[in-house]
């Protein structure tokens, strides 16, 4: 058996052996005046005799017109791409003559169909394949078409349905049971994506209800008022989170070095590390201080660590300091400490610093 051609639909006669270079064909036969595919009006003017050339080609019925059209279509689309535009025109003009074969207006639309899916317009091929149809229900081109088209665009079930309507029609045919494997292919790889997408949701809401009952056994006070948030933005991937192996809290957190208008952002501070662990790790080495500690005053051992306390109201009222060993996961369950929008911060000072002494004395007389 042939195998089936998807291109446009080729006259009886047609014959690819007659002209090897579609191209130069085309070429020559836009070089005479009955089939030339454009003229400026000015020319048409200038030369009556051209005018009633051109004129001729719309002087038979309206069939006829329609299948000239359709056959200059298909020499167009078969020279290629850059002839394209000039093949849809062609297909539209036979439309255009509003002829009352079905079977050929079918064709035509399912030709510009065929040019329109090379070009991407996907949505003119579902248009001009369902219009085909209409015409002749058993055009199976259109079939194949409009089901390619869906399956570029991922409507599957479209796409199968196409394929089974043509190979109800034909069932041997290659080029729709070729279309069809790749479809089912795709339809299993989308439907293995999708499971695992479903997947990752159950798994991520899962992990979030464990990490919202771990916080909730921390007895932590926490309040929201994105007041901090605004101030110190973190993004999502930093946000408090569980540790799935240990269990442990890994919390964002912020020191704050309000002399020097300064600030360090931890992202992953486990609960059960001590302060005094990370301020080594920040400043233990005296080779390489902060960059805006001129007098090197910032070391381990020369720092202490405060955080502010709040009112019912959510008015700042005290300083209290936090012994360097001690474990963040005491702090945060602290009766006195409250957690603002789930981001822990904390106030990092010298010892036997004037600036230390005018900063709590300011913040403990402050109105």
């Amino acid at each position: 058996m042939e195998e089936e051609t998807f291109g446009p639909d080729m006259p009886f006669n047609y014959n690819p052996g007659i002209k090897s270079d579609p191209e130069a064909f085309l070429k020559e036969m836009d070089s005479i005046p009955l089939f030339m595919n454009s003229l400026d009006d000015e020319v048409i003017e200038e030369n009556p005799t051209l005018a009633a050339l051109q004129a001729l080609k719309y002087d038979g019925t309206p069939e006829e017109n329609a299948k000239d059209f359709k056959d200059q279509g298909n020499e167009c689309f078969q020279a290629g791409k850059h002839k394209y535009k000039d093949a849809l025109q062609f297909y539209t003009d036979g439309i255009e003559q509003k002829c009352k074969d079905k079977e050929l207006n079918s064709i035509l639309h399912s030709n510009r169909a065929a040019v329109n899916l090379e070009l991407g317009n996907f949505g003119k091929v579902l248009r001009d394949c369902a219009k085909a149809l209409e015409y002749n229900p058993n055009n199976i081109k259109a079939f194949y078409r409009s089901g390619k088209a869906c399956y570029i665009l991922e409507k599957i079930p479209e796409a199968l349905d196409c394929c089974d309507r043509a190979l109800a029609l034909d069932p041997k045919n290659k080029g729709v049971k070729d279309l069809k494997i790749k479809i089912l292919r795709r339809k299993q790889e989308l439907e293995e994506k999708e499971k695992r997408r479903l997947q990752r949701i159950a798994e991520e809401e899962k992990e979030k209800q464990l990490l919202t009952q771990t916080i909730k056994d921390r007895k932590i006070n926490i309040v929201s008022n994105n007041e901090f948030l605004k101030k110190y933005p973190v993004q999502k991937e930093n946000a408090v989170r569980l540790d799935k192996e240990t269990k442990e809290l890994l919390w964002p957190v912020f020191f704050l070095y309000p002399e020097y208008k300064e600030s360090d952002f931890i992202s992953g501070f486990n609960e059960n590390n001590t302060f005094e662990e990370h301020l080594e790790v920040m400043f233990g080495d005296p080779n390489n201080p902060a960059p805006w500690d001129k007098d090197h005053v910032y070391t381990p051992d020369n720092l202490n660590v405060y955080f502010e306390t709040y009112s019912k109201n959510g008015e700042k009222t005290k300083l209290l300091k936090v012994p360097n060993k001690m474990k963040l996961k005491t702090v945060l369950s602290n009766s006195k400490f409250t957690l603002i929008d789930m981001i822990p911060a904390f106030i990092i000072l010298p010892k036997n610093s004037k600036f230390t002494d005018e900063f709590i004395d300011n913040f403990l007389h402050k109105e």
